[in-house]
């Protein structure tokens, strides 16, 4: 009775994190505004209003009755407001037009009405030939790629929707059989050994003399001056099968020299693979194929310390996958993936602690985006849409842009965003790409968001344009 009394006595003095529910509204015409930010100051926690001008904010369970929040939006007043005034209001709050700087104010309001509605980008010298599903890595405004996939595979379904041939015709199955056998003449396997490099300064590509192992779906690692090659997969003489590559071709960049290691125990395709310190990460990826194209997938993490020359196994994945990503300090974030399906999550793994975490859903799912980063900024593009994740606000952008490459990769460089090579889909065939484009950071500003999200709160908080 005694212990009952005691608790009951100290339960008002415990603390628990609360989500708190309300209103935004114009204090002029009393109707809701979207996209109000809104952020527990102190406190790494954010949202949005939605387009009813409501909001959900969850607050730590170290948020007290004085702490502030604050409400803000271009071209109104910014408010600040304590936890417990906020209260008193019933969370619904009002925001004024701000009347100072008024004529500026409506510039900017007018170049918002004035925003583009898919970013721009600028062609470059491309890429000595098509290719798609290499290892490549940017250091010192130099792009390096190692293999690739030159392959062309062609779609015979897609060639039968196109001449108005579906499943209910009769000759259907006979035209099917048909169309693959006059596309087989023309669909190939073929990966590349070669070397590229691509200074981005004189927008100039190199072929290295240097040749490696034909592999493609592999990675690509720099270290010390040193280019690492590893994972992927091989094609046999015949064409008729494909190995996972076993071994790591070692490039130094001073010697021109490639040295072999023969230990390598992440053998995988499509895997996404880090340069950490003096360690390398590689995790994920597809370990077995059929000839339907099934795929089995590892949830495997290993790390191989350079400098010791000694491979270590870390904290397995939640989901084994093919995916890629990027590092943020001292975190790994993982974009999508597939593991059968396209997922929609971003994985988080805490290399400190080696503790996974899901960040949140995006709009829709990734298959093998490209994927880079500047600070706290994460960029990933695939397929005509270009997403800006805030590692630090937890706010996720989607942009639109006119694109149409899978399986590219990308690298930020000098305040602009560089994409290299990939897949098209051209009369029904996927076929490699050699282009290269670069966008300027400065185009998220004179662009319209397609899509906003604040992904620590999970809720959508944005309409389609």
């Amino acid at each position: 009775m005694k212990k009952l009394l005691l608790l009951l006595f100290f339960l008002p003095l415990l603390s628990f994190a609360q989500n708190i529910k309300g209103e935004v509204i114009s204090e002029k015409t009393n109707l809701p505004i979207d996209d109000v930010n809104i952020a527990a100051i102190n406190f790494n926690t954010f949202t949005l209003t939605n387009e009813n001008g409501e909001f959900t904010l969850k607050l730590p369970s170290n948020f007290k009755e004085k702490d502030t929040i604050e409400f803000s939006h271009i071209g109104l007043t910014t408010l600040k407001i304590s936890l417990e005034d906020l209260k008193k209001t019933n969370y619904k709050v009002s925001l004024q037009e701000e009347i100072e700087n008024l004529s500026e104010l409506t510039i900017t309001a007018n170049s918002w009405l004035k925003l583009k509605s898919k970013l721009a980008f600028t062609k470059l010298s491309p890429l000595k030939h098509p290719i798609s599903s290499f290892g490549s890595c940017i250091n010192d405004g130099k792009i390096y790629i190692v293999g690739g996939s030159d392959s062309y595979e062609s779609n015979a379904l897609e060639a039968l929707k196109a001449k108005n041939i579906n499943s209910e015709d009769p000759r259907f199955v006979q035209k099917y059989l048909d169309e693959i056998a006059s596309q087989s003449s023309y669909s190939s396997i073929s990966y590349q050994g070669s070397f590229l490099i691509y200074d981005i300064k004189k927008d100039s590509w190199e072929t290295s003399e240097a040749k490696f192992k034909r592999r493609a779906f592999n990675n690509l690692n720099y270290y010390d001056n040193k280019l690492y090659v590893l994972g992927g997969k091989r094609v046999s003489k015949t064409g008729k099968y494909q190995y996972l590559e076993n071994e790591i071709e070692v490039f130094d960049l001073n010697k021109q020299s490639i040295t072999i290691d023969k230990t390598y125990p992440h053998q995988a395709s499509n895997a996404a693979s880090f340069t950490h310190k003096n360690n390398i990460i590689v995790l994920g990826g597809s370990i077995k194929s059929t000839e339907k194209g099934e795929k089995e997938f590892t949830n495997k993490v290993h790390f191989y310390n350079i400098t010791s020359g000694y491979w270590y196994e870390l904290t397995n994945m939640p989901i084994a996958m093919e995916t890629s990503g990027t590092i943020v300090d001292n975190k790994i974030y993982l974009i999508g993936g597939n593991n059968g399906k396209l997922l929609t999550a971003i994985e988080s793994l805490d290399l400190t602690t080696e503790k996974w975490q899901t960040e949140g859903e995006l709009f829709s799912g990734f298959d093998h985006p490209a994927v880079t980063s500047n600070n706290d900024i994460i960029y990933f593009f695939e397929n005509r849409k270009i997403c800006v994740y805030d590692t630090k606000s937890k706010q996720l952008k989607e942009y639109l842009v006119e694109l149409d490459v899978k399986s590219s990769a990308m690298y930020y460089f000098d305040n602009k965003l560089y994409i290299a090579g990939g897949t098209t889909f051209i009369n029904y065939a996927t076929v490699p790409s050699a282009n290269i484009y670069s966008i300027d950071i400065d185009e998220f500003e004179t662009t319209k968001p397609n899509r906003i999200k604040v992904l620590s709160q999970g809720l959508n908080l944005a309409k389609n344009n």
